[in-house]
């Protein structure tokens, strides 16, 4: 686990630690982050809002589909992948913006836990050497300070005795530089680096607001939630319920609480600025993507798909229909042969197995222009 938080923490770091710089202040370091990677992840935002419009758009005949094969699962499956490619849509394009999501959150995660890494540019021995400090001062901080909580467990440690560090660090910047970053690790006075807590000892400012970060979170997800609904019962009114998936929509706000509780302020934080960002961005791109725009899209992609034909290139859906194609040929030749065995005793069912090997060897033979020589001698060539 420790690898797959470096391996999203590094470059998610090295972009914190720009933008921190920058603007002094590790709240507004993850705003502006937060602003960032939405940017740059727009075109595939895009993609996506446009592939649910065009979804939306072929619903209709789908349920058509539904109707004509609903006592033929296979068949059915067939003619919605031959309507996804004649309309140009991918069943399956949320799930790239929805690993990126995962990617970015990892990072996050990994770079509030180790702002003296990421942020401070401290070497590991000189936080080791730190960390033995916090284990002697305050020895139960240090239990929950794990190889991924020790610099937060740092920060907390000198903020309440900085002069045991100033013992071991003498003669260094190390307590002067940790003593303005924790100045700047907060927002309106709570601490990024605190979990925030159900039952907090003191019921003061500093714990109304860490409280509050996962239930913005939680609201912000679920006015999204609601808001698609919305969208899409008004865009398919003749459009039945999506069953799980409906379910699945509501469970991510009631899990956005629940994580946003186990985890620093920070990426409860970073949660809530991605939620209200992608809230805005959504309502935007519904705005955008119009019945009207949606069929001169859908027109203008038809033309340049309808070009890749004519070159010999395939569309994802093309390769995916292709692929089930040949999955239901090999179903139909499963099939065409337990009926010809079926009644055939076991020494007839070994020549026939023989036959049908010495028939596939030859025909890749001819595929390949290459010589075949059967057991009785017979050669053939294409």
């Amino acid at each position: 686990m420790d690898f797959l938080y470096d391996l999203c923490g590094k470059p998610f770091g090295w972009i914190m630690r720009l933008i921190y710089d920058w603007v002094d202040n590790y709240a507004l370091a993850i705003l502006l982050f937060t602003i960032i990677t939405k940017l740059i992840l727009f075109p595939i935002s895009y993609k996506q809002q446009m592939n649910s419009a065009k979804m939306q758009r072929v619903n209709p005949k789908m349920e058509k589909l539904r109707q004509k094969y609903k006592n033929d699962a296979q068949k059915l499956q067939e003619e919605q992948m031959k309507l996804y490619q004649e309309e140009n849509v991918n069943p399956g394009a949320s799930c790239l913006p929805m690993f990126l999501q995962f990617f970015i959150l990892f990072g996050i995660l990994d770079v509030v836990y180790k702002p003296l890494s990421y942020i401070l540019k401290m070497k590991d021995d000189l936080i080791a050497k730190a960390f033995e400090v916090v284990q002697n001062i305050n020895p139960e901080l240090a239990k929950q300070g794990t190889s991924l909580r020790q610099e937060l467990a740092i920060l907390s440690a000198h903020h309440q005795d900085s002069g045991a560090f100033d013992q071991v660090f003498a003669g260094t910047d190390f307590s002067s530089r940790i003593a303005e970053f924790y100045d700047k690790f907060s927002l309106f006075g709570i601490n990024l680096g605190e979990i925030p807590s159900w039952h907090p000892d003191v019921w003061n400012a500093a714990a109304v607001g860490l409280f509050m970060i996962p239930i913005m979170s939680g609201v912000l997800q679920l006015v999204l939630t609601i808001y698609m609904q919305v969208v899409q019962k008004k865009r398919n009114p003749g459009m039945p319920g999506a069953g799980c998936m409906n379910i699945m929509l509501y469970i991510m706000p009631i899990f956005s609480v629940w994580f946003a509780f186990q985890v620093p302020a920070g990426v409860g934080f970073y949660w809530v600025c991605s939620s209200f960002f992608s809230l805005l961005q959504t309502i935007g791109l519904n705005m955008y993507f119009t019945k009207e725009r949606i069929e001169k899209l859908c027109e203008k992609e038809n033309k340049k798909m309808q070009k890749k034909y004519v070159n010999g290139k395939k569309s994802f859906m093309q390769r995916m229909l292709d692929q089930q194609q040949g999955l239901s040929e090999g179903q139909q030749k499963r099939e065409r042969y337990a009926e010809e065995t079926k009644d055939m005793s076991r020494s007839e069912l070994s020549k026939y197995n023989q036959q049908v090997l010495k028939d596939a060897r030859q025909r890749m033979a001819e595929k390949y222009g290459e010589t075949y020589e059967s057991d009785e001698g017979e050669s053939s060539k294409k």
